[in-house]
């Protein structure tokens, strides 16, 4: 499995639609942005973002399945702070047709998750599907 996963599929999709979003803004003209709080969620996922990029980052160098740090919440912390905080927050930045873009995004991730999970079942075994039991996908257990 290669280390980005799902996400240059999950990237074109998702750019592909931004790029609609942007010509029908710029077409109809449209300006509804709310850009504080999407400061807010942009600023907030990326600080998070690079905590779990660089806790993965090293285990995919060991070649160790990540359970512990972001990774013992959700099994995929990353695509859950893109599609919950990063693209919502830029969304509402651009506001317009942009603010469909979580929703396409999320899309895409839910198509093309099911491969990702297969390959690290075929990687790690049991080790995997322990980990996958106990430890929901996107979003933690209150």
């Amino acid at each position: 499995m290669r280390f980005w996963g799902i996400e240059p599929k999950v990237g074109l999709a998702s750019g592909l639609y931004s790029l609609l979003a942007f010509y029908l803004n710029a077409r109809f003209n449209l300006d509804c942005a709310f850009p504080v709080p999407g400061l807010f969620l942009l600023v907030l996922g990326l600080a998070l973002w690079l905590i779990c990029y660089l806790q993965v980052s090293r285990a995919y160098a060991r070649r160790e399945l990540l359970t512990s740090g972001c990774y013992s919440r959700v099994r995929h912390p990353i695509y859950s702070i893109w599609g919950f905080l990063i693209l919502p927050g830029f969304s509402l930045v651009m506001g317009g047709f942009m603010l469909a873009l979580p929703v396409v995004y999320w899309l895409s991730v839910l198509v093309f998750i099911e491969g990702e999970e297969k390959a690290l079942e075929e990687r790690f075994g049991d080790e995997w599907r322990k980990y996958a039991e106990r430890t929901p996908r996107f979003v933690p257990r209150l």
